[in-house]
């Protein structure tokens, strides 16, 4: 069945409720406005039944008999409440600098980072990821985010405008290769989230052990500019304070078989995410169709390996 499609005044009202909800959250201290995020997120679990299901079908298809039913629900129900944290702490994103180090989030790993050159920041809809960039950037990693937009423009409009902080510059999805390369080459940082499934450009690959599409974004740019990806991520722990954390770069495979390293390398990028979330599960979007399958994906791959061609 096709999604519906939103109508424009729908999209509209959206927008409109979602400004509202900023600016009363950029009001209210930090800890009101956390509460205030995480109700309206649990009353979003409980009328939509779609988060529900498609939640809960993920975790079994993730997890299996390895966790309980009561586990699984336990983790879907800690995934809504950390989005309506993440929503509810996007008033205090252009702080994280003057107001946050220390404070709201810590940083580990900095000492993984080659600053001599630019790289790739791959991360996940993990914990607070609309902190990561400028968690990084308020200690000197300047970087370009790629950003996905919205179906009203002035929703694109407002939300760029909180993004784009200090040493942080953004880029929408579609248009963003020619600004990430050359980002990089001025020995900035290119920051992509690398988790959900996508429509192309991608090659398959495993994830908890289950087939999925692997987007090739972060391996294309890698070898078109010859640097390295970098896994990180900013999740919470128990008192609500976040880690930003950065890991090793990722070993990339150059056997001179463009395709093969092409599959395998992103097969490494997605084993990397797979990590952080298992690591943090409730932190995570169960609720997007990570495992969805790919019909125009299958033919395009069956005829590139066909063909040899990357």
């Amino acid at each position: 069945m096709a999604a519906r499609r939103r109508t424009p005044v729908f999209v509209r009202i959206l927008t409109l409720l979602s400004i509202c909800f900023y600016q009363v959250t950029r009001i209210l201290p930090l800890a009101g406005a956390r509460a205030l995020g995480k109700n309206l997120a649990w009353a979003a679990y409980l009328l939509i039944p779609r988060i529900r299901r498609i939640g809960m079908a993920n975790l079994d298809l993730a997890y299996g008999g390895e966790l309980t039913h009561a586990e699984k629900k336990a983790i879907l129900q800690e995934t809504v409440r950390n989005l309506g944290l993440v929503a509810a702490e996007f008033s205090r994103l252009r702080l994280l600098d003057s107001e946050g180090k220390g404070r709201w989030y810590d940083v580990r790993g900095l000492e993984h980072i080659d600053r001599t050159r630019g790289g790739i920041l791959m991360s996940a809809h993990l914990g607070n990821w609309e902190w990561l960039a400028p968690g990084a950037a308020a200690h000197g990693l300047k970087n370009i985010i790629v950003v996905r937009g919205f179906d009203d423009p002035w929703m694109d409009i407002a939300v760029d405008a909180v993004r784009r902080v200090k040493n942080v510059e953004t880029v929408h999805k579609g248009r963003s290769v020619p600004a990430l390369m050359r980002a990089i080459g001025e020995h900035r940082f290119a920051g992509i989230l690398a988790d959900q499934s996508p429509r192309e450009n991608a090659v398959p690959a495993v994830f908890f052990g289950k087939p999925v599409w692997a987007t090739v974004g972060p391996v294309l740019l890698a070898r078109r500019t010859n640097s390295p990806i970098y896994p990180v991520c900013m999740a919470r722990d128990s008192k609500g304070k976040y880690t930003l954390e950065f890991f090793p770069a990722i070993e990339l495979r150059d056997s001179g078989d463009k395709l093969a390293d092409m599959s395998e390398n992103s097969q490494r990028c997605q084993s990397a995410i797979e990590v952080m979330v298992r690591k943090h599960p409730g932190q995570w979007l169960w609720f997007h169709r990570r495992w969805r399958s790919r019909e125009r994906l299958e033919r395009e791959w069956s005829e590139r390996v066909g063909k040899g061609t990357t």
